[in-house]
This record gives structure tokens, sequence and C-alpha cells, in this order.
């Protein structure tokens, strides 16, 4: 980054610290608020791309396993959906699911890595108490790849931290070549020694299913319930470190970014043909619900559907190509081939 860049961040920090007394309120207001977030251009990368500005995606959490001795380490990103509620994927407890590894962290714009770093006052910790696989989760397709975790109190909404917003059970399929964004603190580059230290962002486009199954793509392996998003060329996607963020695709009726999708596997990253694969979120409203209250998701919609009605779609057994999942950079320090991703693999 320029030098005019960093100064241009610190002084955004020194005003976001300024106000973050303020930064304390109860998280009632509607969901997909971005107080923050004045973004000049979206058109950039995660692979070696575009540093995000400080609240500009206030319902990222980045998920973190913490060692005995304290030091933390980036695993994976999540949405906040309620005050005590996040969605991320499934395949990122492949490794533990042991409650007290994980640490959740909401307000955050640059983490450390492997470091037994110390938490500003503007970012909230929290510890998991409860992990909720979705029950049909197949860790070799990586089909139903969605989960939810529960912290063990709720979190502070303000400048820096705001609930998302899913899509309504009413909304239409996000279109081909629909413009939508991803953000996460995952690897910039495929082979990158270590993921990014501040939260990037990019704008990428809706492939089509038919597509994206075709015979040069993903070859069948993509299900019903997964979203490919990317370019043909590739060079733009998400990567490791960047699993269980969320695809942000814009509701057109009130202009709020929505939770569309999340972030699950795709072959390498930036490659020709292998954009990124992502979970569905309005094929799973049901589960989500049947788990933490159609209240909690649907009444701060803009615009709510009165009585919805939630038809969660199957995937069907996936072939030809094997995921590799985008969870952690864990993996790296146990010599496992940065190409040869299976979450968490002993």
């Amino acid at each position: 980054m320029k030098r005019t860049g960093v100064l241009c961040q610190a002084l955004l920090l020194s005003l976001v610290g300024n106000l973050g007394a303020i930064d304390k309120g109860l998280c009632d207001g509607p969901c997909g608020s971005r107080p923050w977030a004045k973004i000049k251009s979206e058109k950039s990368r995660i692979l070696g791309g575009k540093d995000t500005r400080p609240g500009a995606w206030p319902w990222m959490v980045s998920m973190q396993l913490i060692t005995n001795s304290g030091q933390r380490s980036h695993a994976c990103g999540g949405s906040l959906l309620t005050p005590t509620w996040v969605l991320t994927a499934a395949h990122c407890f492949k490794g533990t699911r042991d409650l007290s590894q994980w640490r959740l962290v909401v307000g955050a714009w640059e983490v450390q890595w492997a470091a037994a770093a110390t938490l500003s006052n503007l970012e909230q910790e929290r510890k998991a108490v409860r992990i909720l696989l979705h029950e049909q989760y197949n860790s070799w397709t990586e089909n139903n790849d969605i989960a939810l975790v529960e912290m063990n109190k709720p979190v502070h909404c303000g400048y820096l931290v705001q609930i998302a917003c899913l899509p309504r059970p009413s909304d239409d399929p996000v279109k081909d070549s629909e413009p939508c964004i991803i953000a996460g603190w995952g690897y910039k580059e495929e082979n990158a020694s270590q993921p990014a230290a501040v939260l990037q962002e990019a704008e990428v486009k809706i492939i089509s299913l038919e597509t994206c199954n075709g015979t040069e793509w993903y070859q069948g392996f993509i299900h019903s319930n997964n979203l490919c998003a990317g370019y043909p060329e590739g060079k733009i996607d998400t990567c490791q470190g960047d699993s269980g963020g969320p695809l942000m695709c814009k509701d057109k009726s009130s202009n709020t970014f929505v939770v569309t999708g999340i972030t699950s596997w795709g072959t390498g990253c930036g490659r020709v043909k292998r954009p990124g694969v992502y979970t569905s979120t309005g094929n799973f409203l049901e589960w989500i619900t049947s788990k933490i209250g159609a209240d909690a998701v649907f009444d701060d919609m803009p615009s709510p559907v009165k009585n919805p009605i939630l038809m969660p779609h199957r995937g069907r057994p996936g072939r030809g190509v094997t995921p590799k999942s985008r969870s952690s950079f864990i993996q790296a320090k146990w010599g496992i081939p940065k190409d040869k991703w299976g979450p968490f693999l002993p």
C-alpha cells in the first residue's frame, strides 16, 4: 500500500477510536447497516488486492483458534446474524470442535497472525458455547457446508459492528453476471506465506451453475445449493482463510447488501475456470430459522415478507473434481501442500 493510503487509514482509525465509546449500542436497528462504509471502489481483489476501510463490512467476524500459550490464528470468517449467533462454513470445524479453542472477534479490521496479540478496545471478543453443523453436511463433497456458532454473551452494535441481512424467502435467486462482493482475511495469493492482516474486499460476478458445472470447469461437482462467483479468467477470488465469510449481493429494493453465500471451496485460488464455490444461504433459511428463530432472521429485513414459506433445496452427489476448502492457513504449518487443501487434515 502507498504511504498516503497508510496515512488516510491511520486518520480514519483515529477518528473511529475517538468515537469508540459510542460503539456500545444494542443491535436493535435494521440489518445491513454500514455507518462507516464509504468505499470509493469495490473492483479490487482479495488475491493481492485492496484493503477495506475500518467498518466497511461491520458484520464480519474473525473466527480464531487460540493455543494454551495464548497465541491466536485467524482460521475462518463469519457473518454476525444476531448479537449471539454467527453464520459460517461447516468445514471450518473439521480440525476441532473443542469450544475452548475458538474465539470470535467482531469489530476487527486488522488481525495478527500466530501471535499472542492484545485486542484493541474497539474489538469485541467472545467465546463459542455451541457449534451447530448442518446435519447433512458431507465433508467429502462439501455439500451443505453451513454452520452456526453461538457466542457466550451478546456483542454491542455501533460504528464497527452491525447485524447482517439474509435473503428474504420470497427473493429470486441471484442472476448470472450479477456483481457481488467478497471479503475476508485469507491469502492474497495462492502460495502466500501467510494470510492478509487487513480485511480485504473484491467485486466478483455470479456464474451460472450450468456454466460452473461444465466439462472445462467443475465437471458436475457443483450442487444445486451452491453458488459460483468470480470470472472465467480467474485472478479475482477468495482463498484459504476466507472460508465461512460472506458473499454479499445488493438487495435491489433497499440498496442493502445481503449475505447471499458462504465461502466454501475451490480448486486453487484465482485459477482460470475455477471460481469460488459458495453455499447459497437462500437454500438454508429454514435450517437457520429452526436454530435461531425466524424473528431473529427476518424481523429487521427491509420490506419483510409476512408468513414466509421456506423451501430449502437439496443438493446432489458430486463427482469429477475434488473440492479443496478455503478454510485456514494453519495447515501450512503442518506441511500440507497448498494446492491440496482438505481443511484441517491430520
